[in-house]
């Protein structure tokens, strides 16, 4: 039976740290070394409610996610998203370095990200490693360690010093996931030395792959799996068994996260009237928009749009 951590469970890090900080609810980063005795600790079935990107320095950790096997070598990282489910395998004796940043469910949902970007496609099985270079390494390590001084030094406040340092948050969070995504980009754009995979296996992440580019095209219009499906010639069920297998999440899943980013896009930063961003993502009226988009964000559109 799996045990789903909480962010305020994770705060016992700190007891272990190097360097930890966080900031309300919505993220916590933390510096540690992964040493035999907290892997005693550790060694339940876990999974994180939220978005968990985990960077190794040095040292090699060895995990199981979902069904997967993965090892994590010195100078790369691994994300673990909502309901993955974790189990940490028998380690290497040697300390492994290590930098967390765990996001919150609630702070998800209130940024603005496009998923597009970060397919969860391009971050299943081995591929969940990502590897960097120095230089690569030094960028990602000055993004953590800006929200770990914003954590620090802007602790909120009243009114609009509050809404003023969760956006520095925010905004930095974004541009660390961005970046993320862009070492990705490189990485399967010059990697060409990568084994093949076996022909059935890469038939259904095939699949998996063009849903998502149907997806991108037409979520602004359709919300329904049956939609994508039928595009495929597939099943309603087979996709969602497919693309469950592939990233851990349904595809109900994956098209609501896309209609609601870009819900908010549109609310933060256009000028349209929520009755026509309600019409522009295909919604009956803007009381089905409404009744939508809070029971995905747990806000109003109107809410959201002033905070």
């Amino acid at each position: 039976m799996k045990n789903v951590l909480k962010l305020s469970d994770i705060e016992s890090l700190s007891n272990v740290s190097e360097v930890f900080s966080h900031s309300q609810q919505d993220y916590i980063f933390s510096h540690y070394f992964f040493t035999d005795s907290l892997r005693r600790k550790v060694n339940e079935v876990v999974s994180v409610n939220g978005l968990s990107i985990i960077m190794v320095i040095k040292g090699r950790l060895l995990l199981s996610v979902n069904t997967d096997k993965i090892t994590v070598d010195p100078n790369s990282l691994f994300i673990l998203r909502p309901n993955d489910v974790l189990t940490v395998a028998d380690n290497d004796a040697e300390p492994v370095e290590i930098y967390t940043l765990f996001l919150s469910t609630r702070f998800l949902k209130g940024i603005n990200f496009d998923v597009s970007i970060l397919q969860p496609s391009r971050f299943i099985g081995s591929s969940r490693v990502l590897h960097f270079n120095r230089s690569q390494k030094k960028l990602l390590l000055n993004y953590l360690m800006l929200l770990h001084n914003c954590a620090i030094s802007n602790t909120g406040g009243p009114n609009q010093l509050g809404v003023i340092s969760r956006s520095i948050g925010r905004n930095l969070v974004v541009s660390f996931l961005y970046q993320i995504a862009y070492i990705r980009e490189m990485e399967m754009t010059e990697d060409s030395s990568r084994p093949s995979l076996p022909t059935q296996r890469t038939r259904k992440l095939n699949y998996v792959h063009d849903f998502l580019k149907i997806l991108e095209q037409y979520y602004r219009q359709e919300r329904n799996v049956a939609f994508y499906a039928d595009k495929l010639c597939i099943s309603s069920k087979y996709l969602s068994m497919l693309v469950r297998e592939a990233t851990g999440e349904s595809a109900a899943t994956i098209i609501d996260r896309y209609v609601i980013t870009e819900a908010k896009n549109m609310l933060r930063y256009s000028t349209d009237t929520i009755q026509q961003i309600a019409y522009k993502l295909n919604f009956p009226n803007q009381s089905a928009f409404g009744k939508y988009f809070k029971h995905m964000t747990g806000q109003s559109p109107t809410t959201f749009r002033v905070s």
